[in-house]
């Protein structure tokens, strides 16, 4: 009877999980158009403008930290410590040119995506700061916050293998109880949009999961009734909520889950909602994954597998159009901003498939 249901299914063929490739890619999609700033756009429909119950940045941050603890999974404590040193160097690395670079362009009379950049500031005092992932700069502190959560990666891991995922998971808990109740006390000397003491349980979370996503598996897939209703529950909750928030059904909906600093708090009830539309889109992608990936996956998948180089074009690219044009002009059109923002997405997209082409060309050639 629902044989042709199951014929969409995720095929669960393939080592590397293109789900999550695609999940990431999603969230890099909405993490552009909401970053590439328009006056309108016919994508803000598709990505909230950062206005919705869940925004770019937490999907960014879970799923970091689930594919890490899959990883782990599969390499042993030895390679994931020597991963975790490595993948933290390059993001430092490309967090302070990033902060730098930007502000290099602002300071010769660029346009950039954030406000100028204070020229009265000591330039030394500000390089020494950046380096030192005190300051930020045009979207560096978002990747500023991922360096510290790495920091903390191997002392997360070293607990885990030893069978102490408990230790993790209390240690998250309080750390996010804490930044609701006294966030001073939990501050760290990382100038980001985001309280860190909130946000890390995203990633915490997720390495956790991923680390443990085969018993899980196996648990659900043993309880397939259990698993399906459940699944069918959070899905028509999820879609819920959008109908209520669309029709405006619940005026004080915003302001009780998602709070005055929606991109900050990360609030308990903002955090209950984003664990529902993750869970939602992963068992939604999970069911309909053959409509979904042919549509959508020849880009949301490449752009999900070269995440940080993804992040890093969605952030250059907005300098050529801030400054070769009037962009708040041109974009004041949706369909003009709808065109900038497939631009946006198609050079990132272009960038990331020609390089690989040519990766492997020299690959074969060597």
């Amino acid at each position: 009877m629902f044989r042709w249901f199951k014929a969409l299914h995720y095929p669960n063929t393939s080592k590397r999980d293109l789900r999550i490739d695609w999940l990431r890619g999603f969230a890099l999609f909405v993490m552009i158009v909401d970053h590439v700033v328009s006056d309108s756009s016919w994508f803000y429909s598709i990505t909230g403008r950062a206005h919705f119950y869940i925004s770019a940045a937490e999907g960014f941050y879970f799923i970091s930290g689930l594919t890490l603890g899959i990883l782990a999974t599969n390499q042993g404590l030895q390679k994931s410590l020597v991963y975790v040193v490595q993948r933290t160097w390059v993001l430092y690395r490309t967090t302070v040119l990033i902060c730098l670079g930007f502000v290099l362009a602002n300071y010769v009379g660029l346009e950039v995506w954030y406000d100028d950049w204070d020229k009265s500031q000591n330039l030394l005092e500000f390089v020494a700061g950046a380096i030192t992932l005190y300051n930020d700069y045009n979207g560096s502190g978002i990747l500023a916050l991922y360096v510290f959560f790495m920091l903390l990666t191997p002392l997360a891991l070293l607990f885990i293998f030893q069978g102490r995922t408990w230790g993790v998971l209390l240690a998250s808990l309080m750390t996010y109880t804490f930044s609701q109740i006294y966030p001073q006390i939990v501050e760290t000397p990382i100038s980001t949009l985001f309280f860190e003491g909130a946000w890390q349980i995203l990633f915490f979370v997720g390495l956790v999961i991923g680390f443990h996503r085969q018993t899980l598996s196996r648990f659900w897939a043993q309880r397939p009734f259990a698993r399906d209703v459940l699944g069918g529950l959070i899905l028509v909750l999820a879609a819920l909520f959008v109908f209520v928030r669309v029709k405006g059904l619940w005026p004080g909906l915003d302001a009780l889950v998602v709070g005055s600093q929606p991109q900050q708090q990360l609030i308990w009830p903002r955090l209950l909602l984003v664990a529902l539309y993750l869970q939602a889109f992963y068992i939604l992608i999970t069911w309909f994954w053959r409509p979904i990936h042919k549509a959508t996956g020849w880009l949301l998948v490449p752009l999900g597998s070269a995440s940080l180089w993804t992040f890093t074009w969605h952030l250059l690219i907005m300098l050529p159009l801030y400054n070769l044009l009037d962009y708040a002009a041109v974009t004041s059109n949706i369909w003009a901003g709808t065109a900038f923002h497939m631009l946006a997405l198609l050079t990132i997209w272009s960038s990331i498939v020609l390089y690989r082409r040519w990766r492997n060309k020299a690959l074969h050639a060597a």
